[in-house]
């Protein structure tokens, strides 16, 4: 088997390394150039959950001269999937297939239309993991990857996979119902990311303030309404107790609180945004998601400007507008 991860950072870079470290024929596609060139120069240095090594593999920030692959896996931000699509198809053998263990919602569908549906595999990861440094990532936490066909078939190609990661010390789960995986995950995501991302606060904080812990509320009921009427069957009979339980005993940083404060941008659009469109597909109001997408955009705008670039010198934008110029953008 031949394995090309499109998206060798925290988690890509760490499952990329364990197949590799296993022996498994694996490169890595990426688009942070330093982050190739330490891997070109040093090899994939992989800390963590299931040891602590280094593995040389090949790697590379676009498909040019990858040779063809059995499977790629991707793992890229949700925003950037129709970019990796493209390059997806471009490595795939024909008788290939990817498969995507990313966050959100619309993900696989993006895979589908650039490879084709029959092609592609859904997948769900509860476990974590962290970029240390260019060449440096971290499987900071293992918890159970689900994949499956999406047609609920338990076929030759998932269980091979399936096998293939379990032999890297991976925990993985095959089932005939991916998609509904894919969905319970993002309704957590839904509940909790958003709201720490925009407040700065902490799981366990966002749980003790009583105005915050109602605002969760509000935006749950909104989206169990969403995936009722889309007939979803959640794989968690009391997500909204599930999420409760898991804010109050915890007091991590969730990847979209790190994004924001770090300047980068997040994978909203993919989760709450997500929940949002489909909500006016359903004809659904869904006031508090939209407020929650709102703020945390604003927010996600400040903290891109604050830390790449100078301070905003807003008496010469004003001027700007004063003078009859829209002025969209800061002065540069």
């Amino acid at each position: 088997m031949r394995v090309v991860v499109v998206g060798g950072g925290a988690m890509g870079g760490s499952f990329g390394g364990l197949l590799a470290r296993s022996g498994i024929d694996v490169a890595l596609i990426d688009s942070w150039k330093k982050h190739v060139a330490a891997i070109q120069r040093d090899g994939l240095k992989v800390e963590g959950a299931l040891g602590d090594f280094v593995v040389p593999l090949p790697v590379s920030p676009s498909a040019e001269g990858v040779a063809p692959a059995d499977v790629a896996i991707c793992f890229v931000p949700s925003y950037a999937t129709p970019d990796a699509a493209r390059t997806i198809a471009r490595v795939l053998k024909p008788d290939g297939f990817a498969i995507t263990c990313q966050n959100g919602i619309g993900n696989v569908e993006a895979l589908q239309a650039a490879v084709g549906p029959e092609r592609v595999l859904g997948g769900s990861s509860m476990a974590s993991a962290a970029v240390i440094g260019a060449g440096h990532v971290a499987l900071t936490h293992h918890q159970p990857t689900t994949l499956g066909e999406l047609d609920g078939q338990l076929s030759a190609r998932a269980k091979s996979l399936a096998e293939a990661l379990r032999g890297v010390g991976l925990e993985i789960n095959l089932v005939p119902n991916i998609t509904d995986v894919i969905w319970t995950k993002f309704a957590l995501n839904c509940g909790i990311n958003a709201i720490c991302a925009t407040t700065g606060l902490r799981l366990g904080e966002l749980a003790r303030l009583p105005e915050l812990d109602a605002f969760q509320d509000r935006v749950l009921d909104e989206v169990l309404a969403v995936t009722a009427k889309r007939q979803i069957r959640l794989t968690d009979p009391d997500l909204r107790k599930t999420v409760k339980q898991h804010c109050f005993g915890k007091f991590s940083r969730p990847s979209m609180l790190q994004h924001v404060d770090a300047g980068r941008r997040t994978e909203i659009d993919a989760i709450n945004g997500a929940l949002i469109r489909e909500a006016k597909r359903q004809r659904l109001p869904v006031p508090y998601n939209e407020a929650l997408v709102a703020l945390l955009k604003g927010r996600e705008l400040r903290e891109i400007r604050r830390h790449g670039r100078p301070e905003v010198d807003y008496a010469a934008w004003e001027a700007r507008v004063v003078a009859g110029d829209p002025a969209p953008e800061p002065p540069a």
